[in-house]
């Protein structure tokens, strides 16, 4: 006989700011809810996605994806981030509270580590990241026949810039994360690469890469 479903079972489902969210309000929760937090902010998203669907069968890339996902929920999990959600070949990460960009880095570092041992294994999975960190609004979003709790303004938007440029199995970083991170780990696992001008930004950012090796 199968069980109702409960919060226990949505905790699979759902990400933790959403299962606060209704652990709080219940089925009463406001809809304009949008609260201000400090993040740091995660993306990744696979390179040459087009081209694997296009050439592989569905359940192969479904199993890759599903693959490389799994070490990325894993690490992100490890290091006390949160994933708001699946972007179909990728997902957008949340850290927060005390040593965010320091733990989100840490589980950047595993996964730049990890997800190259898949290759060879499964079909190609070169996965690149973005990460920023600064306020963020957590906001629900839709209307009353779907809901979503989700990361809004331009922290999210830059990080999500940030890992269009990736390449594969590179993690970039904003100046504010390296801000953010004590100077051993600046030194350690990250070095400068070049101001990146994007669309509709006033100023060019200035943008690291994490040092995998």
């Amino acid at each position: 006989m199968s069980q109702p479903f409960s919060i226990l079972s949505a905790q699979k489902f759902l990400p933790e700011e959403t299962i606060e969210l209704l652990k709080q309000y219940g089925s009463n929760f406001p809809h304009d809810l949008a609260l201000e937090q400090d993040m740091s902010i995660l993306f990744s998203d696979m390179r040459g996605f087009t081209e694997l669907a296009e050439n592989y069968q569905p359940r192969e890339v479904y199993a890759t994806i599903n693959a490389s996902l799994a070490v990325q929920v894993q690490c992100i999990h490890a290091h006390g981030g949160s994933v708001n959600k699946f972007l179909g070949d990728g997902l957008l990460a949340c850290f927060s509270g005390e040593g965010k960009s320091e733990r989100a880095l840490a589980s950047l570092l595993e996964m730049l580590k990890k997800l190259p041992e898949n290759e060879g294994q499964l079909l190609p999975c070169r996965v690149g990241f973005g990460l920023h960190c600064g306020k963020v609004l957590l906001g629900v979003l839709g209307n009353e026949e779907r809901w979503e709790y989700t990361v809004i303004g331009d922290v999210a938007n830059t990080a999500a810039r940030l890992c269009g440029i990736a390449q594969p199995f590179q993690a970039l970083l904003t100046e504010s994360v390296i801000a953010d991170i004590p100077s051993s780990q600046r030194k350690s696992y990250c070095s400068y690469l070049h101001p990146q001008m994007f669309k509709g930004k006033k100023h060019a950012i200035d943008i690291y890469q994490v040092k995998s090796g």
